[in-house]
Protein backbone atom coordinates (compact mmCIF):
# COMPACT_ATOMS: atom_id res chain seq x y z
CA UNK A 1 0.00 0.00 0.00
CA UNK A 2 2.88 2.37 0.66
CA UNK A 3 3.96 2.19 -2.99
CA UNK A 4 0.49 3.16 -4.21
CA UNK A 5 0.38 6.12 -1.84
CA UNK A 6 3.83 7.23 -2.95
CA UNK A 7 2.89 6.96 -6.63
CA UNK A 8 -0.36 8.83 -6.04
CA UNK A 9 1.48 11.61 -4.20
CA UNK A 10 3.92 11.92 -7.11
CA UNK A 11 1.09 12.13 -9.64
CA UNK A 12 -0.74 14.73 -7.60
CA UNK A 13 2.41 16.77 -7.06
CA UNK A 14 3.24 16.85 -10.77
CA UNK A 15 -0.20 17.60 -12.25
CA UNK A 16 -1.23 21.10 -13.25
CA UNK A 17 -4.82 20.10 -14.05
CA UNK A 18 -6.93 21.76 -11.37
CA UNK A 19 -10.13 20.01 -12.47
CA UNK A 20 -8.41 16.64 -12.13
CA UNK A 21 -7.24 17.57 -8.65
CA UNK A 22 -10.78 18.61 -7.69
CA UNK A 23 -12.13 15.30 -9.02
CA UNK A 24 -9.56 13.30 -7.08
CA UNK A 25 -10.35 15.29 -3.95
CA UNK A 26 -14.08 14.66 -4.34
CA UNK A 27 -13.55 10.92 -4.89
CA UNK A 28 -11.30 10.54 -1.87
CA UNK A 29 -13.55 12.70 0.31
CA UNK A 30 -16.69 10.81 -0.59
CA UNK A 31 -15.02 7.43 0.04
CA UNK A 32 -13.84 8.59 3.46
CA UNK A 33 -17.43 9.28 4.53
CA UNK A 34 -18.93 6.21 2.85
CA UNK A 35 -20.85 3.79 5.03
CA UNK A 36 -21.68 0.29 3.77
CA UNK A 37 -25.35 0.09 2.75
CA UNK A 38 -25.96 3.85 2.87
CA UNK A 39 -27.05 4.00 -0.77
CA UNK A 40 -29.66 1.27 -0.30
CA UNK A 41 -31.08 2.86 2.85
CA UNK A 42 -31.36 6.22 1.08
CA UNK A 43 -33.67 4.78 -1.60
CA UNK A 44 -37.45 5.03 -1.42
CA UNK A 45 -39.44 1.79 -1.29
CA UNK A 46 -40.44 2.28 -4.94
CA UNK A 47 -36.79 2.66 -5.95
CA UNK A 48 -35.84 -0.44 -3.98
CA UNK A 49 -38.56 -2.41 -5.77
CA UNK A 50 -37.27 -1.21 -9.14
CA UNK A 51 -33.74 -2.33 -8.26
CA UNK A 52 -34.98 -5.74 -7.14
CA UNK A 53 -37.09 -6.13 -10.30
CA UNK A 54 -34.10 -5.19 -12.46
CA UNK A 55 -31.96 -7.69 -10.62
CA UNK A 56 -34.41 -10.48 -11.39
CA UNK A 57 -34.50 -9.43 -15.07
CA UNK A 58 -30.72 -9.72 -15.26
CA UNK A 59 -31.00 -13.38 -14.33
CA UNK A 60 -33.40 -14.04 -17.22
CA UNK A 61 -30.92 -14.75 -20.02
CA UNK A 62 -33.70 -15.29 -22.54
CA UNK A 63 -34.32 -11.53 -22.41
CA UNK A 64 -30.71 -10.69 -23.31
CA UNK A 65 -29.76 -9.49 -26.78
CA UNK A 66 -26.35 -9.31 -28.41
CA UNK A 67 -24.42 -6.12 -28.93
CA UNK A 68 -24.83 -6.56 -32.68
CA UNK A 69 -28.61 -6.76 -32.30
CA UNK A 70 -28.63 -3.67 -30.09
CA UNK A 71 -26.58 -1.78 -32.69
CA UNK A 72 -29.01 -2.88 -35.42
CA UNK A 73 -32.04 -1.73 -33.39
CA UNK A 74 -30.40 1.58 -32.49
CA UNK A 75 -28.88 2.37 -35.87
CA UNK A 76 -31.73 4.63 -36.99
CA UNK A 77 -30.99 6.97 -34.04
CA UNK A 78 -27.22 6.80 -34.42
CA UNK A 79 -27.07 8.15 -37.98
Amino acid sequence: MAAIKEDLHKLIDTTTDEKLLEDIFMILSSRRNYKEGSLWTSLTEAQKQEVLASESEIGNKSAWISQEEMKRRSSKWLR
